[in-house]
């Protein structure tokens, strides 16, 4: 079983009907989202409308997708404990908005996404009630301690800080011993604390930055907090410089103090997935199928800004810089 041998050769075969960049052009530079819609079934996507109205479901058509994808993998893998590693960043989001939302006294059902490892439910359930055992740890503190904090002191942000190391805890559990499910998390932690670095330094928040780049700081990877710290202190030049010294450099390579932040997060994603791609020389294992649902996590994620994009009108220049890069 650990070589997952058939999962990983259904995955191959799945692989050829991801949508890559040549079917992106063709969704962004559709003239309207009934036409995109059009393309996206021609492109073998299960297409969801509202029965009564025929209206174009979207958020159900992507999430469809994803449990496609899931699912195929699953069934390979028994459940396997690596194959939650992606779906904690949905139950991450769920917690947050039900927390917020209900301490606000406002209907969360619109930012919630039933494509976590938590029922959705139980999460909504835990928040109304502020009992949170019912949920999986490290959630079920992490979730108790950010309510707390948000009574306290109403500030949304803590919320996102104390989940966010929770999540990136619970995707590193799963990852396991493997060397490459537990480098592709690390890269996501560090990736996130220089961003949040980086962030922290265009606000020019000075003492209250430093205080801010301490607390929202994830464990876990391999850049320690001291090296951010001392990146912030010297400004966002040596913050350059310094990721230019780092197994990081790629990320770093062409991005500097004019680059803008959409551009930089682009990189950093990009970055990601390109690491994701050494999967594609091997035959079988995790790495495979995490580079498969890796791929598909962010074929969603491209697809979500296209037809946003079109819905709202903006112009295919506009949308192509904000996908990023999913072929494997």
């Amino acid at each position: 079983m650990e070589d997952y041998l058939f999962a990983c050769a259904r995955v191959s075969a799945l692989e050829n009907a991801l949508i890559g960049r040549e079917k992106l052009e063709r969704l962004i530079a559709a003239p309207d989202l009934e036409r995109c819609v059009e393309l996206l079934a021609e492109f073998g996507v299960e297409v969801k409308r509202n029965p009564e109205t025929g209206a174009f479901l979207r958020e159900d058509t992507l999430l469809s997708r994803l449990r496609t994808a899931y699912a195929e993998v699953q069934e390979g893998t028994e459940d396997a404990p690596f194959v939650r590693i992606f779906r904690w960043q949905y139950d991450c989001n769920n917690i947050k908005a039900a927390i917020k939302c209900v301490k606000r006294g406002v209907d969360p059902a619109g930012m919630l996404f039933d494509f976590g490892n938590l029922n959705v439910q139980t999460v909504l359930a835990c928040a109304q009630k502020n009992e949170f055992e019912s949920l999986e740890e490290p959630f079920a503190d992490a979730a108790r301690e950010a309510s707390d904090a948000f009574s306290k002191n109403g500030n949304p942000q803590w919320v996102d800080l104390i989940l966010d190391r929770a999540c990136y805890a619970a995707m590193l559990a799963d990852a396991g011993k493997n060397k490459f499910a537990r480098q592709i998390v690390k890269q996501k932690i560090d990736l996130t604390n220089l961003l949040t670095c980086l962030r922290l330094l265009r606000m020019r928040s000075e003492e209250a930055g430093k205080l801010m780049l301490r607390d929202a700081f994830i464990e876990g990877g391999d850049l320690e907090k001291d090296f951010l710290e001392i990146a912030y202190n010297e400004g966002e030049g040596a913050f350059w410089e310094m990721a230019g010294r780092t197994d990081y450099s790629r990320f770093a390579a062409g991005l500097g103090t004019s680059s803008s932040l959409t551009a930089v997060e682009r990189a950093a994603d990009n970055f990601w997935i390109s690491s994701i791609r050494q999967a594609k020389w091997l035959v079988f294992g995790q790495e495979v199928l995490l580079a498969y649902l890796a791929s598909v996590e962010y074929e969603v994620r491209n697809l979500r800004i296209v037809l946003a994009g079109v819905e709202a009108g903006l112009s295919p220049k506009i949308i192509g810089e904000r996908i990023r890069v999913n072929e494997l």
